[in-house]
Formats: C-alpha cells, structure tokens, sequence
C-alpha cells in the first residue's frame, strides 16, 4: 500500500474524529456555513432549487474525484491533492484557540490533522516526483553487455 493511501486513511479517521469533537462542544463553524449557505440560497429565489443544485454539483465532483482515483497517474494525483488541501486549512482552529486564549473546539483534532495532511500532501508529491533517468552512452553500453 502507497505512503499517501495510508495517511489518506488515517485523514478520513482524524476528520471523523474532528466532527465529533466539534459535535460534542460547540460547532462555531457551523454558523459560518449557514451564513453562507443562505447567502448562497438568496441567488436563487427557491431554497428547493438552491439545495438541488449544489447536491447536484457535490455529486458531480464526487463522481470525477473518483474517476480521477481509480484512472490513476497525474488524474490521481490532482484529486488526491485537491481532497488532501482542506486538511491545511484546519489551521485556523489552532489560531482561533490562540487568539481567544482558551480552548475553542476543534482544536485538539486540528492539530493531528494539520501534521496527517502536511505528510500526506508530502507523500503524494514524492510518489508522483518524475523519477530521474541516467543516460548510459552506446560505447558503455556495449562494454556491460560484453
């Protein structure tokens, strides 16, 4: 099994793990979403279509996410990096803990999941690094064949 498989694993677990602590003490975030969300649903008169057209959208990028993945090559390697990104961007758990100066959930969780994306995200471009080829002259060639 592939480093970056491994550590996407190991994300999926820390990211279930995140949503769990924030369900249990407190989902700040979630006012942020629905603030946008509703943002997002004003462009739309009807809160039916707006929902249906982004389960639609999630949908689509779900599918070519996957498609990418099992195709493989640099296909894989663009979806596993873009689903490998968000995992950075926990980072503002760790400053909002850091500018409020206590504990604000989410943090405990980001902290792993910033280190697991930042290895994974590693791994992923040392698995897809153009491997570096030696150009042997004809004349070498011919002596190791002999």
């Amino acid at each position: 099994m592939k480093t970056s498989t491994r550590l996407y694993a190991w994300l999926k677990l820390i990211t279930i793990l995140h949503i769990g602590e924030q369900l249990i003490f407190g989902m700040q975030d979630l006012h942020k979403l629905q603030h946008m969300i509703a943002a997002y649903e004003r462009w739309f008169g009807n809160t039916s279509t707006a929902i249906a057209v982004l389960a639609a959208v999630s949908v689509g990028l779900a599918v070519l996410a996957i498609v990418c993945i099992l195709k493989g090559g640099s296909a894989r390697f663009i979806a596993m990096f873009v689903l490998g990104l968000p995992t950075i961007g926990e980072l503002h758990h760790v400053v909002e803990t850091m500018r409020a100066g206590h504990y604000t959930p989410g943090a405990v969780t980001a902290v792993p999941s910033i280190i697991c994306g930042v290895l994974f995200l590693q791994a992923l471009v040392r698995e897809y690094r153009p491997a570096k080829t030696v150009r042997v002259s004809p004349a070498l060639q011919l002596h190791v064949a002999a």
